[in-house]
């Protein structure tokens, strides 16, 4: 009797020391999923991250418009006692009816912890506040600055033109001023403006020759690598019987694509650069009469230098 009691103590000394070692543990993510967000508006994401073992490394989230997808990773920053925090940038919530994420963490042990896939349903803007649920305090906070915005007084509403296209990545073609989506994700702008939907009744531009700036940053994503590098310069826009070529941007790379009515979009792989590494660039643009502006996004397509692009041309007719 003595004997067995002995080896229980033993065993029991064992499975302490063991799960007290680096090796034996993971990290513990506790998240309310976030069930409902607008579309075209970024979209926070908070989870408390522990570990009893081993110091938490590093925290991402990971999100794409299907299971399909290759996701976009987006590193989490701590705000201390073991929350972290960070959004989906709101261009790439929509237009979908849903979008899925779920989040990794690592400790200094080199071990990690994946929560499951979420859900998110995607609805427009302008819901009621009460129709989307606090599912958590990033959701709550955001009901509470929609409910206090709602009790301004309001000009009478405004029928918005159709949306203007922002955002493709291939599989995304425009038919007829809708976006139709084919295997990959297509991301629309909400906010319409003078040109949306295949021109908006302006004068529709075939020949002309745009020149002005362009202003282009990368921010990386790699925990290793935090600092945002930044290039602008000189850059052109012709339109040739209604088709757009775009020269200066990114060295001797041209982007080219036929102009839909008042507004474009392309995209395309560019090379890596002193400045930049190999990278997946999608131009948005819309032409308002003199003036032709033009949205850069897009992502490095390095895995050793991750990260997204911002920016932007601005020009006028020549």
């Amino acid at each position: 009797m003595k004997d067995r009691t002995t080896r229980r103590a033993v065993a029991l000394v064992l499975a302490l020391v063991m799960l007290a070692a680096p090796g034996f543990g993971a990290p513990v993510i506790q998240h309310d999923p976030v069930r409902v967000a607008e579309k075209g508006s970024s979209l926070g994401v908070r989870a408390t991250v522990r570990d009893t073992a081993a110091r938490i490394e590093s925290v991402a989230l990971f999100y794409a418009a299907s299971r399909g997808m290759t996701p976009f990773r987006v590193a989490l920053s701590s705000s201390g006692a073991g929350t972290w925090y960070g959004s989906i940038p709101g261009h790439m919530v929509g237009p979908g009816a849903q979008m899925l994420y779920y989040i990794e963490a690592e400790n200094a042990d080199g071990e990690t912890r994946e929560t499951d896939w979420y859900t998110v349903k995607l609805v427009e803007k302008g819901v009621a506040p009460e129709a989307i649920p606090a599912a958590s305090d990033v959701a709550r906070e955001s009901q509470r600055r929609r409910a206090a915005a709602a009790a301004t007084p309001a000009p009478a509403p405004v029928v918005e033109k159709p949306s203007r296209n922002k955002y493709l990545i291939p599989g995304a073609i425009i038919v007829g001023g809708a976006v139709a989506v084919g295997g990959a994700l297509a991301i629309a702008d909400s906010g319409g403006g003078g040109g949306g939907g295949g021109g908006g009744g302006a004068d529709v531009v075939t020949n002309a020759n745009f020149g002005g700036n362009y202003s282009i940053c990368f921010e990386p994503t790699a925990a290793s690598n935090t600092v945002t590098v930044c290039d602008s310069g000189l850059v052109n826009v012709y339109v040739r019987n209604g088709n757009v070529d775009v020269i200066g941007l990114w060295a001797a790379e041209v982007f080219s694509t036929p102009l839909n009515g008042s507004v474009f979009s392309v995209t395309k792989t560019v090379a890596a650069t002193t400045v930049f590494p190999e990278s997946y660039l999608i131009l948005s643009g819309e032409i308002s009469g003199k003036r032709c502006s033009v949205s850069i996004n897009g992502y490095s397509r390095d895995p050793d230098n991750p990260g997204n692009y911002n920016g932007q041309l601005d020009t006028t007719m020549r």
